[in-house]
């Protein structure tokens, strides 16, 4: 059996679901399997493993709708960045920009390909050998993968993201993590957790241990109130964590972008302050409220690429690109307001827009154009591209960037109605009836040739006046930031 990266990419695709299995599911009004813990437990041991044999890994386990992802990034370089002791980090996240090793990180790099094939198939072999030759989805296979790394690293802490919900996701088989944490509650994924705050707080809260912490951000009061009975039934306290102030930030500088992330630096630093109590039995000095100084280091040095990134590459110098992943309504919310003002500080005269979106799955396009509508008027794209999340123009994928829990929207008909939805929303904001230029493309490549010829016929139009500079904001999905990043051969960070 070949053993390359591209080979373990190939065979990890083949364990996605389909999309037409998933509509389907979504049809018949299912959601969450309360028979998966059980099914995951049944998988490690296939594949050699107990639960028990991860409470060495000390683990933090982080769920949320927003910023979960961005906490995990916060808390893995506060740690790896601490004092004068080596913590050896791992990190599992979900989901990946370019290549799937980038979900599995040991000191905030991803993994080599060399070893993420080495490890793939030592896991897919233990399975095949357990005289049961079948093999879990895509998501619950990097979650072995990722513990079995973890495991053969000897990482000193594993820092684990919820995937979707907490109760019932593949992470949570563990017994004994060192704290669990809840980044902000929004309203996401509502076939499988429910469609209101309290039902998505029940099944994030499902994390919760007896015994062990567990922080979360400030929420509001329909999800807090679930939270706190959560831990409350399962034998645990829920600590609130207010966001750093500017006062308790000082001339501490936070590395990822965005307003927001004040929220979620505070509920990294507080994680971290229980992991180094009751792993290292060391107590970390000062108010609650106050940024630790062992910790400034870690929390400006922090990088989570695609959300709130902005890049000038040397081949294309007139073009700022602006890539965010924000997926929900919220998320592109703040979004469009890290964009207005990050926008405005990117100067180069003259100075066109644009606006580059895709969704993926069964999302309100309404809802998630809204926010980039209301900053229209300010902000002023010259033109929205549409484009599905299909990397090349020959209507295929990069190997780590295949999709097939998305329909292959070859009339483009999902595209086509999103660039109705932004021209209504404009037009609700504004008041009035307004002329939008928008275009619907069908693959990532074609749009990234299509900006790059815009910006041509800008440059060549403008004559002696010239328009200096494009800003390019990507939103709506990491699997389109990708993409993009993947078409401008951008390195792996």
């Amino acid at each position: 059996m070949p053993r390359s990266y591209a080979d373990a990419v190939d065979k990890l695709n083949g364990l996605q679901t389909n999309f037409a299995v998933l509509e389907a599911v979504r049809k018949s009004g299912g959601s969450v399997n309360k028979n998966a813990l059980q099914e995951m437990i049944d998988f490690f041991e296939r594949s050699g493993y107990q639960p028990k044999d991860f409470d060495d890994l000390n683990m933090i386990h982080v769920t949320g709708t927003k910023g979960k992802g961005s906490t995990c990034a916060l808390t893995e370089s506060i740690l790896r960045n601490y004092g004068d002791k080596t913590i050896k980090t791992g990190l599992y996240t979900s989901p990946h920009l370019m290549e799937v090793r980038e979900r599995i990180r040991i000191n905030g790099a991803p993994i080599s390909q060399d070893l993420f094939a080495k490890y793939f198939f030592e896991v897919w072999d233990r399975l095949d050998s357990s005289g049961d030759k079948s093999k879990p989805g895509y998501f619950r296979f990097l979650t072995i993968l990722a513990f079995h790394v973890f495991k053969q690293e000897k990482v000193d802490v594993a820092i684990l993201e919820v995937g979707v919900g907490g109760a019932y996701d593949s992470t949570n088989i563990i017994n004994q993590p060192v704290v669990c944490g809840v980044a902000a509650l929004g309203i996401d994924h509502v076939s499988v957790l429910g469609s209101t705050l309290g039902e998505i707080a029940w099944n994030k809260g499902g994390i919760f241990k007896k015994g062990v912490p567990a922080v979360s951000s400030d929420q509001p009061t329909e999800g807090l109130d679930v939270l706190q009975s959560r831990a409350k039934e399962i034998g645990t306290s829920l600590q609130v964590i207010p966001a750093f102030t500017s006062q308790a930030l000082g001339t501490t500088t936070i590395g990822l972008a965005g307003k927001h992330q004040v929220a979620n630096a505070a509920l990294a630093t507080a994680m971290s302050k229980i992991w180094i109590e009751k792993v290292l039995g060391k107590k970390i000095q000062g108010s609650a409220e106050d940024v630790p100084q062992e910790f400034v280091q870690g929390l400006s040095s922090a990088r989570w690429p695609g959300r709130g990134q902005i890049m000038v590459r040397d081949d294309k110098p007139k073009i700022t690109w602006f890539f965010d992943g924000a997926h929900t309504a919220e998320s592109i919310r703040v979004c469009a307001e890290w964009f207005k003002d990050a926008s405005r500080k990117d100067t180069h005269g003259s100075v066109k827009k644009l606006l580059v979106f895709n969704c993926t799955g069964p999302r309100d396009g309404d809802a998630l154009l809204q926010p980039l509508a209301a900053i229209q008027s300010t902000v002023h794209f010259d033109q929205a591209i549409f484009t599905p999340a299909i990397t090349f123009a020959s209507n295929t994928y990069k190997g780590d960037l295949v999709n097939n829990n998305a329909p292959l929207d070859l009339e483009l008909k999902t595209q086509k109605t999103l660039a109705a939805c932004w021209i209504k929303q404009v037009n609700l904001a504004q008041g009035q009836e307004t002329a939008l230029e928008t275009t619907v493309l069908p693959s990532i490549e074609h749009s990234v040739n299509w900006i790059d010829d815009y910006v041509k016929r800008q440059t060549a139009a403008a004559g002696a006046e010239g328009v200096e500079h494009v800003q390019v904001l990507v939103t709506g999905s990491l699997h389109l930031v990708g993409g993009v990043q993947s078409v401008l051969g951008c390195d792996i960070v």
